[in-house]
């Protein structure tokens, strides 16, 4: 299948119901990064509690295609839709137009998940101003702007929720990862200030910091890495990406908490 023939699968019109048959109770979730890893998780998971979901994708159009065919199989409600956008979080215009393009296709935008990121590893001291810039930009800067972009859409609604990742590196750093860890760090601050503006109007905002979970990044770590990094674990393993989506879900329902950051790192103890 070509990247070309993915797209067209892709379009409204396909998802199971008519563009005109747009639900007006059932919650819209958007996840940010939804095809791979942590992101594919909260898609799937949040499929299954019965939410409208959008997930975006930067390129693999082919993985996108085959990932939401199979969520539209396991869907047994008719009203019940799932969509995935192609969107650059690094294209200004690209977010600024996604929110809109949310709410075209679902009538609503309730909550947001920002998933995507990148990381870029090596010596901090002799790496290239650009790599870890474009870190920055990329995981930090794609963040708050979708964030920003999203808030209209975000408080039409009366429970309207943002789920930030962003990960125990950091708020424990990381060796190797001084620009991915900054900008998860700054992803926390983020996050608190966000939950202190809005509040009173009604948006929750809280984010998860993940530690040692299994995906597709941590499979390419020597074994003597593993027993390393499990040994600073209170649980003694990894984390699943199951056990992630459930914390998000968790943070998307109605509650107190507001501009927290929840461990999902196994008693972590370094």
């Amino acid at each position: 299948m070509t990247s070309k023939q993915a797209n067209i699968t892709l379009q409204p019109a396909d998802c199971g119901v008519g563009a005109s048959a747009v639900p007006v109770l059932r919650k819209t979730v958007l996840v940010t990064g939804g095809t791979r890893g942590i992101g594919r998780a909260i898609v799937t998971k949040l499929v299954s509690d019965g939410w409208n979901v959008g997930f975006t994708y930067r390129s693999e159009a082919s993985v996108a295609d085959l990932f939401l065919q199979t969520l539209r199989e396991g869907i047994m409600d008719s009203e019940q839709r799932v969509q995935a956008f192609a969107v650059d979080l690094a294209s200004e215009e690209s977010v600024r137009n996604l929110p809109a393009q949310v709410e075209t296709h679902f009538g609503r935008l309730d909550a947001l998940v920002n998933n995507a990121g990148l990381t870029d590893d090596g010596a901090f001291l002799t790496m290239d101003a650009a790599r870890w810039q474009r870190v920055l930009n990329a995981n930090f800067g794609g963040t708050a702007r979708l964030t920003l972009a999203a808030l209209p859409a975000l408080l039409r609604q009366p429970d309207p929720s943002v789920v930030v990742v962003a990960s125990l590196a950091g708020i424990s750093g990381k060796e190797g990862q001084v620009s991915y860890a900054t900008s998860k760090g700054a992803l926390v601050g983020f996050t608190q200030w966000l939950g202190r503006r809005y509040g009173e109007q009604g948006l929750r905002v809280n984010a998860i910091a993940p530690g040692f979970i299994r995906t597709e990044m941590v499979n390419v770590l020597e074994p003597e890495m593993y027993d390393h990094i499990l040994a600073a674990t209170a649980l003694k393993r990894m984390g699943e990406v199951a056990e992630v989506a459930s914390a998000v879900v968790f943070l998307l329902s109605p509650g107190y908490l507001q501009g927290s950051t929840l461990r999902i790192d196994g008693g972590f103890k370094r």
